[in-house]
Protein backbone atom coordinates (compact mmCIF):
# COMPACT_ATOMS: atom_id res chain seq x y z
CA UNK A 1 0.00 0.00 0.00
CA UNK A 2 2.59 1.75 0.41
CA UNK A 3 3.84 2.12 -2.78
CA UNK A 4 0.28 3.50 -4.25
CA UNK A 5 0.90 6.29 -1.47
CA UNK A 6 4.28 6.80 -2.73
CA UNK A 7 2.58 7.17 -6.14
CA UNK A 8 0.44 9.39 -5.12
CA UNK A 9 2.81 11.82 -3.39
CA UNK A 10 4.23 12.32 -6.47
CA UNK A 11 1.35 12.78 -8.51
CA UNK A 12 0.84 15.43 -5.88
CA UNK A 13 4.02 17.41 -6.56
CA UNK A 14 3.86 16.70 -10.43
CA UNK A 15 -0.07 18.47 -9.76
CA UNK A 16 1.77 21.38 -7.86
CA UNK A 17 4.20 22.50 -10.23
CA UNK A 18 2.33 22.35 -13.75
CA UNK A 19 -0.65 24.33 -12.00
CA UNK A 20 2.12 26.77 -10.68
CA UNK A 21 3.19 27.23 -13.70
CA UNK A 22 0.30 27.90 -15.47
CA UNK A 23 -0.79 30.21 -12.35
CA UNK A 24 2.08 32.78 -13.36
CA UNK A 25 2.46 32.26 -17.01
CA UNK A 26 -1.01 31.55 -18.81
CA UNK A 27 -3.85 31.93 -16.34
CA UNK A 28 -4.63 36.12 -16.65
CA UNK A 29 -4.27 35.43 -20.96
CA UNK A 30 -7.42 35.10 -23.38
CA UNK A 31 -6.51 31.90 -24.72
CA UNK A 32 -10.07 30.80 -22.31
CA UNK A 33 -9.85 27.42 -24.59
CA UNK A 34 -5.90 26.56 -24.92
CA UNK A 35 -5.77 27.43 -21.23
CA UNK A 36 -8.71 24.93 -20.00
CA UNK A 37 -7.04 22.49 -22.58
CA UNK A 38 -3.70 22.91 -20.22
CA UNK A 39 -5.14 22.66 -17.14
CA UNK A 40 -6.98 19.14 -18.29
CA UNK A 41 -4.08 18.09 -20.02
CA UNK A 42 -1.39 18.23 -17.20
CA UNK A 43 -3.59 17.15 -14.60
CA UNK A 44 -3.82 14.15 -16.26
CA UNK A 45 0.01 14.33 -17.10
CA UNK A 46 0.57 14.46 -13.71
CA UNK A 47 -1.00 10.91 -13.18
CA UNK A 48 0.79 9.15 -15.84
CA UNK A 49 3.95 10.96 -15.10
CA UNK A 50 5.16 9.18 -12.19
CA UNK A 51 4.61 5.82 -13.93
CA UNK A 52 7.05 6.68 -16.57
CA UNK A 53 10.32 5.63 -15.35
CA UNK A 54 13.48 4.84 -17.81
CA UNK A 55 15.74 2.02 -16.93
CA UNK A 56 18.97 2.57 -17.81
CA UNK A 57 21.35 -0.30 -17.84
CA UNK A 58 24.88 0.16 -16.59
CA UNK A 59 27.61 -2.42 -17.41
CA UNK A 60 29.49 -3.17 -13.76
CA UNK A 61 32.13 -6.26 -12.93
CA UNK A 62 30.95 -8.61 -11.16
CA UNK A 63 33.21 -8.49 -7.88
CA UNK A 64 31.21 -8.79 -5.41
CA UNK A 65 27.98 -11.53 -4.78
CA UNK A 66 25.15 -9.59 -5.67
CA UNK A 67 22.79 -12.26 -7.25
CA UNK A 68 19.27 -12.26 -5.83
CA UNK A 69 17.47 -15.51 -5.24
CA UNK A 70 20.29 -17.89 -5.79
CA UNK A 71 20.76 -19.35 -2.13
CA UNK A 72 18.16 -22.37 -2.34
CA UNK A 73 19.23 -23.38 -5.54
CA UNK A 74 23.10 -23.57 -5.09
CA UNK A 75 22.60 -24.94 -1.84
CA UNK A 76 23.46 -28.74 -1.28
CA UNK A 77 20.23 -30.77 -0.93
CA UNK A 78 18.76 -30.55 2.94
CA UNK A 79 15.86 -30.99 5.08
CA UNK A 80 13.04 -28.27 4.13
CA UNK A 81 13.78 -25.15 5.89
CA UNK A 82 11.29 -23.50 7.95
CA UNK A 83 10.74 -19.78 8.19
CA UNK A 84 13.77 -18.75 11.03
CA UNK A 85 12.31 -15.22 11.38
CA UNK A 86 9.28 -13.35 11.73
CA UNK A 87 8.90 -9.32 10.31
CA UNK A 88 8.77 -6.94 12.71
CA UNK A 89 6.34 -5.37 13.78
CA UNK A 90 6.62 -1.93 11.68
CA UNK A 91 5.94 1.78 12.69
CA UNK A 92 2.18 3.02 13.17
CA UNK A 93 2.33 5.67 10.81
CA UNK A 94 2.57 3.60 7.56
CA UNK A 95 -1.39 1.83 8.71
CA UNK A 96 -2.45 5.41 10.11
CA UNK A 97 -1.62 7.52 7.07
CA UNK A 98 -3.41 5.03 4.45
CA UNK A 99 -6.30 5.07 6.87
CA UNK A 100 -6.51 8.46 6.48
CA UNK A 101 -5.68 8.67 2.88
CA UNK A 102 -8.75 6.44 1.87
CA UNK A 103 -10.87 8.03 4.65
CA UNK A 104 -10.42 11.45 2.32
CA UNK A 105 -11.12 9.70 -0.96
CA UNK A 106 -14.42 8.00 0.38
CA UNK A 107 -15.38 11.61 1.49
CA UNK A 108 -14.92 13.20 -1.28
CA UNK A 109 -16.38 10.19 -3.39
CA UNK A 110 -19.54 10.21 -1.33
CA UNK A 111 -19.81 13.99 -2.34
CA UNK A 112 -19.29 13.55 -5.73
CA UNK A 113 -21.76 10.73 -6.24
CA UNK A 114 -24.18 12.60 -4.18
CA UNK A 115 -24.26 15.99 -6.57
CA UNK A 116 -24.49 13.58 -9.31
CA UNK A 117 -27.33 11.69 -7.60
CA UNK A 118 -28.90 15.60 -7.09
CA UNK A 119 -28.73 16.86 -10.19
CA UNK A 120 -29.96 13.08 -12.30
CA UNK A 121 -33.00 13.83 -9.36
CA UNK A 122 -33.51 17.36 -10.65
CA UNK A 123 -33.52 16.64 -14.34
CA UNK A 124 -35.77 13.57 -13.84
CA UNK A 125 -38.29 16.18 -11.62
CA UNK A 126 -38.42 18.61 -14.09
CA UNK A 127 -40.38 19.16 -16.92
CA UNK A 128 -38.67 19.15 -20.39
CA UNK A 129 -39.86 22.06 -22.28
CA UNK A 130 -37.79 21.71 -25.92
CA UNK A 131 -34.62 20.78 -27.02
CA UNK A 132 -32.30 23.07 -29.29
CA UNK A 133 -28.73 21.20 -30.90
CA UNK A 134 -29.53 18.11 -29.26
CA UNK A 135 -30.00 19.85 -25.91
CA UNK A 136 -32.84 19.32 -23.42
CA UNK A 137 -34.32 22.23 -21.66
CA UNK A 138 -35.68 20.97 -18.35
CA UNK A 139 -37.60 23.67 -15.76
CA UNK A 140 -37.36 22.86 -12.50
CA UNK A 141 -40.02 24.36 -9.58
CA UNK A 142 -37.44 24.68 -7.62
CA UNK A 143 -35.01 27.94 -6.78
CA UNK A 144 -32.25 27.05 -8.24
CA UNK A 145 -29.53 29.18 -10.43
CA UNK A 146 -29.15 28.29 -13.96
CA UNK A 147 -27.04 25.54 -15.06
CA UNK A 148 -25.70 22.53 -17.41
CA UNK A 149 -24.68 19.04 -17.44
CA UNK A 150 -23.76 16.66 -20.04
CA UNK A 151 -26.92 17.33 -22.30
CA UNK A 152 -29.62 18.99 -19.57
CA UNK A 153 -30.08 22.73 -19.27
CA UNK A 154 -31.42 23.44 -16.03
CA UNK A 155 -33.85 26.19 -15.50
CA UNK A 156 -36.26 27.53 -12.40
CA UNK A 157 -39.70 28.22 -13.54
CA UNK A 158 -39.03 31.95 -12.80
CA UNK A 159 -36.11 32.12 -15.49
CA UNK A 160 -37.66 30.35 -17.91
CA UNK A 161 -40.83 32.81 -17.71
CA UNK A 162 -38.37 35.86 -18.04
CA UNK A 163 -35.82 36.86 -20.45
CA UNK A 164 -33.89 33.54 -21.32
CA UNK A 165 -32.59 33.78 -24.67
CA UNK A 166 -28.70 34.39 -22.94
CA UNK A 167 -28.84 32.33 -20.61
CA UNK A 168 -29.35 28.87 -23.19
CA UNK A 169 -27.16 30.15 -25.45
CA UNK A 170 -24.33 30.63 -22.53
CA UNK A 171 -25.28 27.11 -21.23
CA UNK A 172 -25.40 25.61 -24.95
CA UNK A 173 -22.09 26.87 -25.12
CA UNK A 174 -21.25 24.48 -22.51
CA UNK A 175 -22.85 21.58 -23.64
CA UNK A 176 -21.27 21.90 -26.81
CA UNK A 177 -17.83 22.69 -25.55
CA UNK A 178 -18.05 19.80 -23.25
CA UNK A 179 -17.80 21.39 -20.34
CA UNK A 180 -19.50 19.12 -17.77
CA UNK A 181 -16.76 16.06 -19.37
CA UNK A 182 -13.99 18.57 -18.18
CA UNK A 183 -15.41 18.51 -15.03
CA UNK A 184 -16.02 15.60 -14.14
CA UNK A 185 -12.30 14.16 -14.97
CA UNK A 186 -11.10 16.81 -12.80
CA UNK A 187 -13.46 15.54 -9.89
CA UNK A 188 -12.73 11.89 -10.69
CA UNK A 189 -8.81 12.95 -9.82
CA UNK A 190 -9.68 15.22 -7.12
CA UNK A 191 -11.12 12.32 -4.88
CA UNK A 192 -7.22 10.98 -4.84
CA UNK A 193 -5.79 14.00 -4.57
CA UNK A 194 -8.15 15.47 -2.05
CA UNK A 195 -5.11 16.56 -0.02
CA UNK A 196 -3.53 18.46 -2.43
CA UNK A 197 -4.76 22.36 -2.80
CA UNK A 198 -3.21 22.01 -5.90
CA UNK A 199 -6.25 20.10 -7.35
CA UNK A 200 -9.11 22.40 -5.84
CA UNK A 201 -7.30 25.95 -7.24
CA UNK A 202 -7.15 23.90 -10.68
CA UNK A 203 -10.34 22.70 -10.08
CA UNK A 204 -11.83 26.53 -9.61
CA UNK A 205 -9.63 27.94 -12.41
CA UNK A 206 -10.83 25.42 -14.76
CA UNK A 207 -14.79 26.59 -13.76
CA UNK A 208 -13.75 30.16 -13.97
CA UNK A 209 -12.39 29.35 -17.90
CA UNK A 210 -15.47 27.60 -18.81
CA UNK A 211 -17.01 30.65 -17.81
CA UNK A 212 -15.22 32.97 -19.91
CA UNK A 213 -15.46 30.23 -23.06
CA UNK A 214 -19.57 30.47 -22.34
CA UNK A 215 -19.26 34.38 -22.12
CA UNK A 216 -17.16 34.59 -25.23
CA UNK A 217 -19.72 32.46 -27.52
CA UNK A 218 -23.05 34.37 -26.43
CA UNK A 219 -21.28 37.37 -27.14
CA UNK A 220 -20.03 36.35 -30.70
CA UNK A 221 -23.65 35.34 -31.02
CA UNK A 222 -24.64 39.02 -31.26
CA UNK A 223 -25.92 39.50 -27.55
CA UNK A 224 -25.20 43.13 -26.32
CA UNK A 225 -22.09 43.13 -23.91
CA UNK A 226 -24.08 45.59 -21.49
CA UNK A 227 -27.32 43.92 -21.41
CA UNK A 228 -25.57 40.78 -20.67
CA UNK A 229 -23.71 42.10 -17.64
CA UNK A 230 -26.01 43.40 -16.46
CA UNK A 231 -28.19 39.99 -16.44
CA UNK A 232 -25.16 38.06 -15.12
CA UNK A 233 -25.43 40.93 -12.14
CA UNK A 234 -28.97 40.35 -11.55
CA UNK A 235 -28.68 36.73 -11.48
CA UNK A 236 -25.70 36.08 -9.23
CA UNK A 237 -27.45 36.57 -5.72
CA UNK A 238 -28.68 32.43 -6.49
CA UNK A 239 -25.65 29.92 -5.95
CA UNK A 240 -25.22 26.31 -7.23
CA UNK A 241 -24.25 23.95 -4.77
CA UNK A 242 -23.21 20.66 -7.74
CA UNK A 243 -19.43 21.06 -8.37
CA UNK A 244 -19.88 19.25 -11.80
CA UNK A 245 -22.40 20.95 -13.04
CA UNK A 246 -22.22 24.19 -15.14
CA UNK A 247 -23.75 27.23 -13.48
CA UNK A 248 -24.74 30.34 -14.76
CA UNK A 249 -24.25 32.02 -11.91
CA UNK A 250 -20.50 31.89 -10.16
CA UNK A 251 -18.86 33.22 -7.58
CA UNK A 252 -16.07 34.79 -10.06
CA UNK A 253 -18.76 37.59 -11.11
CA UNK A 254 -16.19 40.51 -11.52
CA UNK A 255 -13.69 38.42 -13.09
CA UNK A 256 -15.41 37.60 -15.67
CA UNK A 257 -17.02 41.04 -16.63
CA UNK A 258 -13.37 41.98 -16.70
CA UNK A 259 -12.63 39.70 -19.35
CA UNK A 260 -15.15 40.30 -21.95
CA UNK A 261 -13.44 43.92 -22.04
CA UNK A 262 -10.24 42.86 -22.15
CA UNK A 263 -8.16 43.16 -25.23
CA UNK A 264 -6.76 39.60 -26.73
CA UNK A 265 -3.64 38.55 -25.72
CA UNK A 266 -1.08 37.95 -28.50
CA UNK A 267 -0.73 34.53 -29.65
CA UNK A 268 3.42 34.95 -29.36
CA UNK A 269 2.14 34.68 -25.62
CA UNK A 270 0.92 31.23 -26.20
CA UNK A 271 4.37 29.73 -26.64
CA UNK A 272 5.04 30.20 -22.44
CA UNK A 273 2.68 26.81 -22.49
CA UNK A 274 6.06 25.32 -23.67
CA UNK A 275 7.26 25.13 -19.93
CA UNK A 276 5.15 21.74 -19.83
CA UNK A 277 8.21 20.29 -22.41
CA UNK A 278 10.83 20.68 -20.02
CA UNK A 279 9.06 20.27 -16.58
CA UNK A 280 7.92 16.86 -17.86
CA UNK A 281 11.43 15.95 -19.15
CA UNK A 282 12.63 16.74 -15.43
CA UNK A 283 9.92 14.79 -13.95
CA UNK A 284 11.02 11.61 -16.13
CA UNK A 285 15.05 12.29 -15.33
CA UNK A 286 14.27 12.30 -12.01
CA UNK A 287 12.40 9.25 -11.61
CA UNK A 288 15.31 7.43 -14.16
CA UNK A 289 16.60 4.13 -12.64
CA UNK A 290 20.06 2.20 -13.01
CA UNK A 291 20.07 -1.08 -13.46
CA UNK A 292 23.66 -2.76 -13.29
CA UNK A 293 24.04 -5.96 -15.49
CA UNK A 294 27.25 -7.86 -15.62
CA UNK A 295 29.28 -6.75 -17.94
CA UNK A 296 30.14 -9.74 -19.52
CA UNK A 297 26.64 -10.41 -20.78
CA UNK A 298 27.67 -9.33 -24.07
CA UNK A 299 30.74 -8.56 -24.99
CA UNK A 300 33.30 -10.42 -23.14
CA UNK A 301 35.16 -13.76 -25.35
CA UNK A 302 34.64 -16.96 -23.58
CA UNK A 303 36.80 -19.93 -23.40
CA UNK A 304 35.34 -23.26 -25.43
CA UNK A 305 35.91 -26.88 -24.27
CA UNK A 306 38.65 -26.78 -27.19
CA UNK A 307 40.51 -23.67 -25.41
CA UNK A 308 39.38 -21.14 -28.37
CA UNK A 309 37.14 -18.07 -27.64
CA UNK A 310 33.67 -18.19 -28.44
CA UNK A 311 30.84 -15.91 -27.72
CA UNK A 312 28.92 -19.15 -26.07
CA UNK A 313 30.14 -20.77 -23.02
CA UNK A 314 31.35 -24.61 -22.85
CA UNK A 315 32.89 -25.21 -19.37
CA UNK A 316 36.04 -26.86 -18.37
CA UNK A 317 35.35 -28.88 -15.22
CA UNK A 318 37.47 -29.58 -12.47
CA UNK A 319 37.40 -32.63 -11.17
CA UNK A 320 37.58 -34.27 -7.43
CA UNK A 321 41.07 -36.50 -8.81
CA UNK A 322 42.91 -33.02 -9.61
CA UNK A 323 42.53 -33.35 -13.17
CA UNK A 324 40.52 -30.88 -15.62
CA UNK A 325 38.24 -31.91 -18.45
CA UNK A 326 38.08 -30.13 -21.71
CA UNK A 327 35.59 -31.81 -23.59
CA UNK A 328 38.52 -33.34 -25.67
CA UNK A 329 41.06 -34.72 -23.44
CA UNK A 330 41.82 -34.39 -19.99
CA UNK A 331 44.79 -32.73 -18.27
CA UNK A 332 46.43 -31.72 -14.87
CA UNK A 333 44.23 -29.12 -12.96
CA UNK A 334 48.32 -27.01 -12.44
CA UNK A 335 48.79 -27.67 -16.87
CA UNK A 336 45.35 -25.53 -17.27
CA UNK A 337 47.36 -21.85 -17.29
CA UNK A 338 49.55 -23.37 -19.73
CA UNK A 339 47.15 -25.34 -21.72
CA UNK A 340 44.63 -22.10 -22.36
CA UNK A 341 48.36 -19.89 -23.09
CA UNK A 342 49.47 -22.24 -25.76
CA UNK A 343 45.62 -22.43 -27.10
CA UNK A 344 46.08 -18.08 -27.18
CA UNK A 345 43.28 -18.21 -25.40
CA UNK A 346 44.02 -15.61 -22.98
CA UNK A 347 43.52 -11.92 -23.40
CA UNK A 348 42.95 -8.60 -21.46
CA UNK A 349 38.76 -9.54 -22.19
CA UNK A 350 38.69 -12.99 -21.67
CA UNK A 351 36.76 -14.90 -19.06
CA UNK A 352 37.04 -17.58 -18.10
CA UNK A 353 34.60 -20.40 -16.70
CA UNK A 354 35.11 -22.94 -14.89
CA UNK A 355 33.10 -25.86 -13.62
CA UNK A 356 33.99 -27.42 -10.16
CA UNK A 357 32.92 -30.99 -8.40
CA UNK A 358 31.57 -30.74 -4.85
CA UNK A 359 34.74 -32.83 -3.75
CA UNK A 360 37.51 -30.90 -5.00
CA UNK A 361 39.37 -28.54 -2.71
CA UNK A 362 39.76 -25.12 -2.20
CA UNK A 363 43.36 -25.20 -2.36
CA UNK A 364 43.92 -25.73 -6.37
CA UNK A 365 40.55 -23.94 -7.52
CA UNK A 366 42.79 -20.67 -5.69
CA UNK A 367 45.64 -21.13 -7.05
CA UNK A 368 44.39 -22.08 -10.64
CA UNK A 369 42.44 -18.42 -10.22
CA UNK A 370 44.99 -16.65 -9.34
CA UNK A 371 47.44 -18.42 -12.04
CA UNK A 372 45.01 -17.49 -14.74
CA UNK A 373 44.69 -13.54 -13.77
CA UNK A 374 48.31 -13.42 -13.97
CA UNK A 375 48.21 -14.10 -17.47
CA UNK A 376 45.57 -12.06 -18.37
CA UNK A 377 42.06 -13.96 -17.69
CA UNK A 378 39.89 -10.44 -16.90
CA UNK A 379 37.58 -12.37 -14.88
CA UNK A 380 37.55 -16.42 -13.32
CA UNK A 381 33.73 -17.40 -12.43
CA UNK A 382 33.44 -20.98 -10.74
CA UNK A 383 30.71 -22.47 -11.09
CA UNK A 384 28.88 -25.87 -9.34
CA UNK A 385 29.04 -28.61 -10.89
CA UNK A 386 25.68 -30.57 -12.51
CA UNK A 387 23.75 -27.05 -11.05
CA UNK A 388 22.08 -24.72 -14.17
CA UNK A 389 25.24 -22.64 -15.25
CA UNK A 390 23.38 -19.29 -14.55
CA UNK A 391 24.07 -19.63 -11.15
CA UNK A 392 27.41 -18.04 -10.14
CA UNK A 393 29.31 -18.95 -7.01
CA UNK A 394 31.20 -15.93 -5.21
CA UNK A 395 34.45 -14.26 -7.21
CA UNK A 396 37.19 -15.72 -5.21
CA UNK A 397 38.58 -12.08 -4.42
CA UNK A 398 40.99 -12.40 -1.29
CA UNK A 399 40.72 -10.10 1.36
CA UNK A 400 44.57 -9.06 2.98
CA UNK A 401 44.21 -10.07 7.12
CA UNK A 402 46.53 -10.76 9.60
CA UNK A 403 47.46 -14.58 10.40
CA UNK A 404 48.41 -14.12 13.58
CA UNK A 405 45.25 -14.95 15.11
CA UNK A 406 43.85 -17.67 13.20
CA UNK A 407 40.30 -17.45 14.61
CA UNK A 408 40.03 -13.40 14.73
CA UNK A 409 42.27 -12.04 11.70
CA UNK A 410 43.69 -8.72 13.60
CA UNK A 411 42.37 -6.90 10.68
CA UNK A 412 40.06 -8.57 8.60
CA UNK A 413 38.59 -5.94 6.74
CA UNK A 414 40.75 -2.45 6.46
CA UNK A 415 38.50 0.63 8.21
CA UNK A 416 35.33 -1.42 9.29
CA UNK A 417 34.69 -1.83 13.15
CA UNK A 418 34.93 -5.36 14.05
CA UNK A 419 32.42 -5.43 16.05
CA UNK A 420 30.23 -5.58 12.72
CA UNK A 421 32.68 -8.63 11.09
CA UNK A 422 30.66 -12.30 11.81
CA UNK A 423 32.90 -14.36 10.40
CA UNK A 424 32.10 -17.42 8.60
CA UNK A 425 34.73 -20.73 8.69
CA UNK A 426 35.31 -24.04 7.00
CA UNK A 427 37.87 -26.31 8.54
CA UNK A 428 39.61 -28.98 6.24
CA UNK A 429 36.41 -31.41 7.27
CA UNK A 430 34.06 -28.92 6.05
CA UNK A 431 33.08 -28.30 9.33
CA UNK A 432 31.14 -24.43 9.84
CA UNK A 433 32.40 -22.32 12.73
CA UNK A 434 29.83 -19.45 12.30
CA UNK A 435 30.82 -16.60 14.63
CA UNK A 436 32.05 -17.88 17.68
CA UNK A 437 30.53 -21.46 17.92
CA UNK A 438 30.36 -24.45 15.58
CA UNK A 439 27.11 -25.09 14.24
CA UNK A 440 25.73 -28.04 12.00
CA UNK A 441 22.29 -27.21 11.29
CA UNK A 442 21.66 -24.92 8.62
CA UNK A 443 18.75 -23.52 10.14
CA UNK A 444 20.55 -22.26 12.94
CA UNK A 445 22.89 -20.46 11.08
CA UNK A 446 20.78 -18.74 8.69
CA UNK A 447 18.84 -17.49 11.82
CA UNK A 448 22.21 -16.62 13.90
CA UNK A 449 23.33 -14.40 9.78
CA UNK A 450 19.27 -12.69 10.53
CA UNK A 451 19.97 -11.74 13.82
CA UNK A 452 23.65 -10.62 13.15
CA UNK A 453 21.85 -8.57 9.40
CA UNK A 454 19.56 -7.00 11.98
CA UNK A 455 21.34 -5.70 14.87
CA UNK A 456 24.23 -4.06 12.37
CA UNK A 457 22.03 -2.79 9.31
CA UNK A 458 23.99 -2.17 6.51
CA UNK A 459 26.94 -2.22 8.70
CA UNK A 460 26.52 -5.63 8.64
CA UNK A 461 29.74 -7.96 7.15
CA UNK A 462 30.56 -11.37 6.60
CA UNK A 463 33.97 -12.38 6.29
CA UNK A 464 34.39 -16.48 5.19
CA UNK A 465 37.30 -18.44 5.86
CA UNK A 466 38.43 -21.73 4.74
CA UNK A 467 41.03 -24.10 4.66
CA UNK A 468 42.85 -25.39 1.89
CA UNK A 469 41.29 -28.67 1.91
CA UNK A 470 37.87 -27.29 2.28
CA UNK A 471 36.27 -28.88 -0.59
CA UNK A 472 34.34 -26.81 -2.98
CA UNK A 473 30.91 -28.08 -2.54
CA UNK A 474 31.32 -27.17 1.30
CA UNK A 475 32.66 -23.43 0.40
CA UNK A 476 29.46 -22.76 -1.83
CA UNK A 477 27.07 -24.08 1.07
CA UNK A 478 28.32 -22.00 3.50
CA UNK A 479 27.94 -19.02 0.72
CA UNK A 480 24.34 -20.24 0.43
CA UNK A 481 23.85 -19.94 3.84
CA UNK A 482 24.80 -16.23 4.19
CA UNK A 483 22.89 -15.61 1.19
CA UNK A 484 19.78 -17.32 2.73
CA UNK A 485 20.46 -14.97 5.71
CA UNK A 486 20.95 -11.65 3.64
CA UNK A 487 17.24 -12.78 1.48
CA UNK A 488 15.12 -13.41 4.71
CA UNK A 489 16.51 -10.14 6.23
CA UNK A 490 15.24 -8.00 3.60
CA UNK A 491 12.06 -10.03 3.25
CA UNK A 492 11.60 -8.85 6.91
CA UNK A 493 12.84 -5.72 6.16
CA UNK A 494 9.96 -5.32 3.45
CA UNK A 495 7.26 -6.36 5.19
CA UNK A 496 7.78 -3.88 7.65
CA UNK A 497 8.25 -1.19 5.43
CA UNK A 498 6.12 -2.36 2.69
CA UNK A 499 4.01 -4.92 4.35
CA UNK A 500 4.72 -7.11 1.30
CA UNK A 501 7.79 -9.46 0.60
CA UNK A 502 10.62 -8.46 -1.68
CA UNK A 503 9.22 -10.91 -4.50
CA UNK A 504 6.10 -8.54 -4.73
CA UNK A 505 8.09 -5.30 -4.68
CA UNK A 506 8.35 -3.02 -7.37
CA UNK A 507 11.89 -2.16 -8.89
CA UNK A 508 12.21 1.56 -6.81
CA UNK A 509 11.10 -0.33 -3.85
CA UNK A 510 13.46 -3.54 -4.27
CA UNK A 511 16.11 -1.27 -4.61
CA UNK A 512 15.71 0.99 -1.23
CA UNK A 513 15.47 -2.47 0.43
CA UNK A 514 18.89 -3.61 -1.15
CA UNK A 515 20.37 -0.18 -0.20
CA UNK A 516 19.35 -0.88 3.35
CA UNK A 517 20.27 -4.49 3.49
CA UNK A 518 23.14 -4.36 1.11
CA UNK A 519 24.84 -8.11 0.27
CA UNK A 520 28.73 -7.63 1.63
CA UNK A 521 30.51 -10.99 1.93
CA UNK A 522 34.41 -10.68 1.39
CA UNK A 523 36.99 -13.81 1.68
CA UNK A 524 39.65 -13.94 3.22
CA UNK A 525 43.11 -16.01 2.62
CA UNK A 526 42.98 -19.62 2.90
CA UNK A 527 44.88 -21.28 5.58
CA UNK A 528 46.40 -24.15 5.19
Amino acid sequence: MMTFLTYEYKVAVALLVFYLFYRFLLKKETFHRFNRIMLVGTAVLSFVLPLCIITIHKPMEMASVDMESVAASTAPTSAAAAPVSTAPSGPWWPTALTILFFTGVAFVLFRLVISIFCILRIVRQGKCVGEEDGCKIIVTERDVAPFSWMKYIVLSREDWEGPHAPIIAHEKAHIAYGHSKDLLLVDILSVFQWFNPAIWMLHSDLRELHEYEADDAVLRGGTNIKEYQYLLIRKAVSKSGYSVANSFNHSILKNRITMMSKSRSPLARGLRALYVLPLACLGIGLQAQTVYVPRDKDNVKFVKSDGTKASNTLELTIKADGTVSTGEKVIPLTDLVTYLRDAEALGPDTAVRLSVENDVPMGPIEDAMEELRKVGARKVMFYAAGLPSIIPMMPLRATPTSTKNDKYPEEVLPGVNRENICMARLNKNDKIFFDDGAYADDDVIVRHGVEFIEKHGNDARFVMRNSRASSFGAFMHLQNLILRAYDEARDAKAKAIYGKPMSELTIEEGNEIRWLIPYAISKTESKD
